[in-house]
């Protein structure tokens, strides 16, 4: 050098999965690709419909007097506490819907991003995670649409919503982390075998009635056999809501077991979901 001193020649290594910190400095380093992912989505989802995002008000409303009206009134089944049915459904549908959706966005990642992740560099994690911001859209106006029907309940049956429902939203991050871990660890094997894109929603469509949403927890624990309820009650869907209507329901009474089970699953999908989506970015282009 002409000045004696010596350049460090600094060399810029791009990998898809990367073990340094770089790939994990990268995520926040591309956090508005996440956001503009998510805003795409929304806008592909409603694009050229009449009603628009009117969709996420009309699928969880005609679900819950659905389910109100087979479970509630022709089967006749008890609510929780004193809420009416139609409350305590609705209660039930937000937290599966965010746990389904997450879940179905997540593991089927690698299929429906392929076109984007082959083109061009970013953290695969983005993908996912832009899919779950559009997801969340769809939950907060199911929320705002929860709150109306409690104050049309509050007119025509005098019911009083609990304090608790300020928590709803805290809440929410446990069935919105357990789809989303659950959906990363399960991404690659989607891929690897196709037939998994045909079960999986068939499973989520049947774990809808296995899972207490259309009814209460107690009536569900109740239905199952002596020695298997214990066990019942660890699943850790119906743990998350049974938390989520303990926070709506004044006298719904909190279940510790499930509501543990639902942190103690969802902590440890999170590293093992990492893992094996991470390790799915080396061999997924190859695949799709």
């Amino acid at each position: 050098m002409a000045d004696g001193t010596s350049k460090r020649m600094l060399k810029t290594v791009i990998e898809p999965n990367g073990k340094n910190s770089q790939y994990w400095k990268d995520i926040w380093r591309y956090r508005e690709l996440a956001l503009n992912l998510a805003k795409r989505d929304i806008t592909v989802r409603y694009k050229q419909t009449i009603i628009g995002l009117g969709w996420s008000v009309i699928n969880p409303v005609v679900n819950m007097f659905i389910m109100s009206f087979i479970f509630g009134n022709v089967a006749n089944l008890a609510s929780d506490g004193d809420a009416p049915y139609s409350i305590m459904v609705y209660a039930g549908i937000i937290p599966w819907t965010l746990f389904s959706k997450n879940f179905t966005l997540a593991s089927s990642t690698f299929i429906s991003s392929a076109g984007l992740m082959k083109k061009v560099y970013f953290p695969r994690i983005i993908a996912p995670i832009g899919a779950s911001l559009a997801a969340l859209i769809d939950s907060a106006i199911s929320y705002a649409v929860l709150l109306l029907i409690i104050l049309v309940s509050y007119f025509s049956s005098g019911f009083v919503p609990s304090w608790r429902l300020l928590l709803v939203p805290v809440f929410a991050l446990l069935p919105i982390g357990l789809g989303f871990f659950t959906g990363l660890f399960l991404s690659p094997y989607n891929i690897r075998f196709r037939d998994l894109k045909q079960v999986l929603p068939f499973l989520i469509q049947i774990g809808q009635y296995v899972t207490p949403v259309a009814y209460s927890f107690t009536v569900a624990v109740e239905a199952v056999p002596d020695q298997y309820q214990f066990l019942y009650s660890l699943n850790p869907i119906a743990g998350v809501i049974n938390a989520i209507r303990w926070c709506i329901i004044p006298t719904n009474a909190f279940h510790w077991p499930s509501f543990i089970a639902a942190i103690i699953v969802t902590l440890v999908f999170i590293p093992l979901g990492i893992k094996a989506f991470r390790k799915g970015e080396r061999t997924f282009v190859d695949l799709v």
